[in-house]
């Protein structure tokens, strides 16, 4: 094994010989510049090997390779390191889970982040664990959030510049939603990002969505709502962030997708468009300070959360000049195309499903 510099991390988009990121890439496009297979060959590929994991759950990872190794990742966080060409299996970590974990929709995990000589995983209750990439020993492990109070970690984090980047789940249970960055070395709390700001969640009363259509909002009475309530009940908003983050590295802009507002489905208890929910959020990678955001639904009581990958890609503004984009494809039916630099929409597509 040989240390992952931050030159490959950069340069991983161009790499045929590995897989450094969840994604791919930081612009996240899931594209692969391999070649050796093609239209010509595809029809022809049978099975090299089988690995089979002693966890017997659903999977959802999606594994990094680096100099002939994958390391692969299960349900309840045990990590596998296996050579990528026979599929024997070098080492075999299991995380030893905290008494309490708090997780909707499967004890699932989508896989580690690589960078030196350690890989970084998320778990279920709400650790961040280093691990060697030699030897899948524990270098270091800190405390994200408090399982207890309904976090969990299943996202694959990333890493760039030092900094190891990871959301939360638990948007279902009454948890404030968040990105951290955790200092790759040490595991120390360098920032963090509240998608739940302290006051302003009320936003500006949006009556329609993205695409125009009426959200068919009492919104006389939610402001009564809101004049009546009072306090700190943001503190149990939601807004999980449990896809992993795009990162442009010219602008040191984060840019992540927030999930739903809680209660899930019930909104009379949390009045306001309840910002920075069902959002694309773009921050500042040294500071984690705010940058803009765009919001999909607001005051959403249909789970129509944003929830799939943000990817970077040049594209054609509306007078026809490529510029820095960026594509999110929403729970809503639409995939919309923004400028990067601000976040305002430049076109959206027509509805997957009318």
């Amino acid at each position: 094994m040989k240390p992952v510099s931050q030159a490959q991390l950069d340069a991983a988009a161009n790499d045929s010989a590995s897989w450094l990121h969840s994604n791919g890439s930081y612009g996240e496009t899931r594209y692969a510049p391999a070649s050796q297979i093609n239209t010509s060959n595809v029809a022809k590929l049978k099975p090299a090997f089988m690995f089979q994991t002693a966890v017997m759950e659903s999977m959802e990872t999606a594994p990094i390779v680096s100099n002939g190794v994958m390391f692969l990742t299960t349900s309840y966080n045990h990590v596998y390191a296996i050579d990528a060409v026979t599929g024997r299996e070098f080492w075999h970590y299991k995380h030893k889970m905290g008494p309490v974990t708090t997780f909707c929709c499967g004890p699932n995990n989508r896989g580690v982040a690589i960078a030196g000589d350690r890989l970084y995983m998320g778990t279920l209750d709400a650790k961040l664990v280093a691990l060697d990439t030699k030897t899948g020993n524990v270098v270091w492990t800190s405390t994200i959030a408090d399982p207890e109070d309904g976090y969990s970690e299943t996202m694959a984090s990333v890493v760039v510049d030092g900094k190891v980047l990871i959301g939360t789940n638990g948007g279902e249970y009454g948890i404030r939603g968040f990105v951290k960055a955790f200092d790759a070395n040490s595991g120390q709390l360098l920032w963090t990002f509240y998608t739940i700001p302290d006051s302003g969640q009320e936003g500006v009363w949006a009556e329609n969505d993205a695409v125009g259509r009426n959200m068919k909002r009492d919104i006389a009475a939610e402001k009564k709502a809101l004049a009546e309530k009072g306090g700190d009940f943001y503190k149990t908003f939601g807004g999980g962030v449990w896809m992993a983050p795009a990162v442009d590295r010219a602008t040191h802009t984060v840019y992540f997708v927030v999930g739903n507002p809680s209660p899930d489905l019930y909104g009379a208890i949390r009045p306001g468009d309840n910002l920075y929910t069902d959002s694309l959020v773009a921050i500042d990678l040294d500071t984690g300070k705010y940058k803009w955001h765009y919001q999909y639904i607001a005051h959403d009581v249909w789970d129509l959360d944003a929830v799939s990958l943000p990817i970077l890609a040049d594209v054609k503004d509306k007078s026809g000049q490529m510029i820095p984009g960026i594509i999110h494809g929403g729970k809503t039916g639409f995939v919309y195309v923004h400028d990067r630099r601000d976040g305002k929409i430049i076109r959206i597509s027509d509805a997957m499903i009318p």
